[in-house]
């Protein structure tokens, strides 16, 4: 079932997000001390964001992501969005700045 966050408030999207890492490392066998040794974060860390009572950074959930062999998943996160030409830009720029003259 795919989580709606849109509706959540960003602690319970933190304590989700938490879970699915601990359900992914328990998938995995892993403990938090061989996931913390595989991605060089702590074992406090860890535990603390499966309970979502810690906040990691970007950079620390992309060491743990890799750690999993889960780091392509990420682009799940980012949609691919249609290249704009510099011509483009520039045109809409012009779009932006029309104004009416007094």
């Amino acid at each position: 079932m795919l989580m709606d966050y849109g509706i959540l408030l960003n602690q319970d999207i933190l304590s989700d997000l938490g879970n699915k890492l601990k359900q992914q490392r328990l998938n995995q066998n892993l403990s938090s001390g061989e996931l913390a040794k595989k991605s060089g974060v702590s074992v406090r860390t860890i535990t603390g964001f499966e309970r979502g009572e810690k906040n990691i950074s970007l950079l620390t959930l992309i060491e743990l992501l890799r750690a999993l062999r889960l780091i392509s998943n990420l682009s799940e996160l980012l949609p691919v969005l249609p290249v704009i030409s510099p011509l483009e830009l520039i045109e809409i720029e012009k779009k932006k700045r029309k104004r009416a003259r007094k």
